[in-house]
């Protein structure tokens, strides 16, 4: 997960500059203008001597959230762990020998989809954000054996973080038994010399959630704004000197659909916070086709990372591709960061 982490560096361990989760979710994105309280139950030392060594789920990869700094936040994590920075659908390698004891395949809350390891020494393992896993549960791993890939999953989203690994790590006991928070430093017990730490953390994006049913009648091959919550036009307004950074996910019903529904963004620039447009930029489109069905309704998803540069204001626009078709609901799942 992402966070502010306000740890130094651990000796012989020099902060990295580079690219940041959030670049990496940026750099996948497009440019629309110019409560748990933690308690370390074990000491560093006892943990080190809790068990052996284990691998890195990626290698000797760049560290963008320490354990300490997840601990850190305010609040604190309710799972601190270490993040790991990896490109999208990196393998992840058993830390150890052990059992697949869970795994969850959807996006939804902030772990996003997540396999979890009961090592043959006792310990509870977790490897969050994940883009897929590779065993099922119950299956028998070895140490470095491929059990899943890397992604940037929560929040309902494939993108609600920037891609990174995050791991977990309960000693003697699982998740329930111990307690969430009650995390031990998964680099206290790892293999291999140290390796660098990014020098700050990005934020934990702000997430927001809206479901709106409507009845809207869309006119046919015509472009036309609608809401996504009562009295909401707009999916965000940002003002002068405000960035605004993040990805959004919309789900759509409409009833009516013979041949299709075409969903894009559309991002205005603002001589001032109140004034006039300036520039109008119109998004990528994405294309629902109709229900095979007849009669049923059309479900579809557009999904889209954007940056907003203020003052601008970004909003939705449906085409319908047949006459009769009424939008019924809209759902937004939003993640952003703000500068």
């Amino acid at each position: 997960m992402c966070g502010t982490d306000g740890d130094s560096s651990p000796p012989g361990r020099e902060p990295h500059g580079g690219i940041s989760r959030r670049g990496v979710l940026l750099a996948t994105g497009l440019a629309l203008g110019a409560t748990a309280f933690s308690v370390d139950l074990f000491s560093p030392q006892l943990s080190a001597n809790a068990a052996g060594t284990y691998l890195r789920p990626c290698g000797d990869v760049p560290i963008s959230s320490t354990w300490q700094g997840h601990r850190n936040r305010k609040p604190p994590s309710g799972e601190p762990g270490t993040d790991y920075a990896v490109a999208m659908r990196s393998p992840i390698r058993a830390a150890t020998g052990g059992v697949i004891v869970d795994r969850k395949d959807t996006t939804d809350s902030a772990t996003g989809r997540y396999i979890a390891l009961r090592a043959d020494d006792g310990n509870y393992i977790r490897y969050l954000h994940l883009a897929s896993s590779a065993v099922a549960i119950g299956t028998r791993v070895s140490r470095g054996q491929v059990i899943a890939y890397s992604g940037a999953s929560g929040f309902g989203s494939e993108t609600g973080y920037g891609s990174h690994v995050h791991v977990s790590l309960w000693l003697g006991g699982t998740p329930s038994q111990l307690g969430f928070p009650n995390t031990v430093n998964f680099e206290n017990l790892v293999d291999g010399g140290p390796v660098p730490i990014y020098p700050e953390d990005d934020p934990v994006p702000t997430h927001q959630s809206t479901d709106f049913a409507t009845s809207v009648a869309l006119p046919a091959n015509t472009w036309t704004t609608v809401a996504v919550a009562a009295g909401q036009l707009y999916l965000a307004i940002v003002g002068n000197g405000i960035v605004e950074t993040g990805d959004v996910s919309l789900n759509l019903k409409a009833n009516g659909l013979t041949t299709g529904l075409q969903v894009r963004l559309v991002a205005e620039k603002l001589a001032s916070n109140s004034g006039p447009v300036v520039t109008t930029l119109v998004q990528p489109v994405t294309e629902i086709r109709a229900t095979a069905a007849a009669g049923s309704p059309t479900q579809g998803q557009h999904a889209q990372s954007y940056q907003l540069v203020g003052p601008m204001r970004l909003f939705v626009q449906l085409m319908a591709l047949n006459s009769g078709v009424t939008l019924t609901g809209i759902s937004v799942r939003k993640n952003y960061w703000t500068s």
